[in-house]
């Protein structure tokens, strides 16, 4: 059975779902202007549909809604209304993750709060960042392989600047030292 809360800042307006969705409250009241005359209109509760947004350079969605209050509206993430909902978040982290990487699954138990360094770690780490060349060192010494979600990481294992790895690679040198570097789609 799901369980509804109250939104913070929306309260007796909207309330989030245990199952990942938005919902108006029951009750909610509204007034509008028509033809010069004050109606009132009361809500029963309903599901509010989010929209579908492409993430910008992603095959990603985000699901969003548009909340109203006081004759004014925005559009807001619903992954961030249940977050706020429903997950306490002490060390005040801006950001919202994904933890199976699908953004269209808003249950609670599938989002934390989290660093935006946490956040693309997460999505390194995990491949939805598609961005990100793997790297793969091998000693030439003990024939440890050593594997990086980016030539970034990569370069902080060996002790150098943050794209060090990646200005080798650009000019063609694939051996630092003891480790052959291998790049990985």
């Amino acid at each position: 059975m799901s369980e509804y809360r109250q939104i913070p800042g929306y309260e007796n307006l909207y309330e989030a779902s245990s199952n990942g969705t938005i919902w108006t409250c029951e009750g909610k009241t509204t007034f509008r202007n028509i033809h010069g005359k004050r109606q009132k209109r009361v809500w029963k509760r309903r599901q509010i549909i989010p929209k579908r947004e492409k993430r910008q350079s992603s095959t990603h969605y985000d699901l969003r809604v548009e909340l109203w209050k006081n004759g004014s509206h925005q559009t807001k993430l619903v992954h961030r209304l249940i977050a706020i909902s429903f997950i306490p978040n002490p060390q005040n982290k801006p950001c919202i993750n994904h933890i199976d990487g699908n953004s269209e699954n808003n249950r609670p138990e599938n989002l934390e709060w989290c660093t935006y360094k946490e956040n693309q770690i997460h999505a390194f780490r995990t491949g939805l960042n598609k961005h990100c060349k793997r790297v793969e060192l091998i000693s030439t010494y003990d024939h440890k392989h050593h594997t990086f979600y980016s030539m970034a990481e990569a370069s902080k294992f060996l002790k150098m600047s943050h794209g060090f790895v990646s200005g080798l690679v650009s000019r063609g040198i694939m051996n630092f030292g003891e480790y052959k570097i291998l790049i990985k789609d």
